[in-house]
């Protein structure tokens, strides 16, 4: 009987501060808060808002920024 394979299980990596707070805004924006409501074009089948789409890159580059998986703009 072959060994049984081990499957690779993701762990909890803890946020960096920088994608904490990109994610809050992030949520914030399109799922509103008790003040503010959410954006219409963000939670609509368009394309995002020009907001929503800062948003989403600045979580991108935080997340690529803790992992050390930075790439130029001009790679992009």
């Amino acid at each position: 009987m072959a060994e049984p394979t081990r499957e690779h299980r993701a762990t909890n990596i803890p946020w960096s501060d920088g994608e904490e707070y990109a994610y809050r805004l992030l949520v914030e924006h399109t799922g509103g808060t008790e003040t503010v409501p959410p954006c219409p074009r963000c939670n609509s089948p368009e394309r995002d808002c020009p907001e929503g789409k800062s948003l989403r890159r600045s979580l991108r580059d935080a997340t690529r920024a803790r992992t050390g998986r930075i790439t130029p703009k001009a790679a992009r």
